[in-house]
């Protein structure tokens, strides 16, 4: 009788340590990096072949850690949390749907940073940055080239815009403007949708 009595006593803990769920724990990590700033260096409605467009961008290097009650920045040293990139797109008309393309035929060379490669779809030109000296900021900078003539726009993929202060030639979209305000190309297999100019940069090669 004093077995069953004793099951019966501690039958509730055990229950419940059976039936806690790993569901209900926080998950942790680190908070979402502030959106980069990026400045052309030689803005220009008009680039000739081959010419380099100067970019560089940064963001500050510190992060809340979601799980620390003091929340309290803190300055993280992995690079990899601060990917940041961008999509070279060439406007085009004539696309069911779309009024631009993902462009493949240009070049870009890092001072400052290198590539930062995810998944199978290369389609984007993502940048691994550099930690300052002084430890506040992560840093990248690359120079584009482009070697066919046409109009050019260079939208987000997640995480920057560009300096508002600067031009950024709307204009060179107006004539592309054919789907409600609204950019459309196509990345493996999936359509990819910005709205308006604000934070785009727009150019023509010739």
């Amino acid at each position: 009788m004093k077995k069953y009595l004793k099951f019966l006593l501690l039958a509730p803990c055990l229950l419940s340590v059976i039936c806690d769920p790993f569901d209900d724990e926080i998950a942790c990590g680190y908070s979402d990096p502030e959106i980069y700033t990026i400045d052309i260096e030689n803005t220009s409605e008009i680039y000739t072949e081959n010419e380099t467009i100067f970019l560089n961008a940064q963001t500050s290097s510190m992060l809340f850690d979601e799980c620390d009650e003091t929340e309290e920045l803190m300055v993280i040293d992995d690079a990899t949390e601060f990917n940041g990139g961008f999509f070279l797109l060439k406007l085009n008309n004539e696309l069911s749907g779309l009024n631009a393309q993902l462009v493949e035929d240009y070049s870009v060379e890092y001072s400052l940073g290198e590539p930062f490669l995810v998944g199978n779809c290369l389609k984007s030109i993502r940048s691994l940055p550099v930690l300052s000296d002084d430890n506040l900021t992560y840093n990248y900078r690359l120079g584009l080239s482009v070697s066919n003539p046409g109009d050019y726009c260079i939208v987000n993929t997640n995480n920057f815009n560009f300096n508002i202060e600067v031009e950024n030639n709307a204009q060179v979209y107006n004539t592309y403007n054919t789907l409600d305000n609204e950019i459309k190309f196509n990345r493996c297999g999936d359509v990819y949708t910005r709205t308006g100019t604000e934070g785009h940069y727009f150019f023509r090669v010739q």
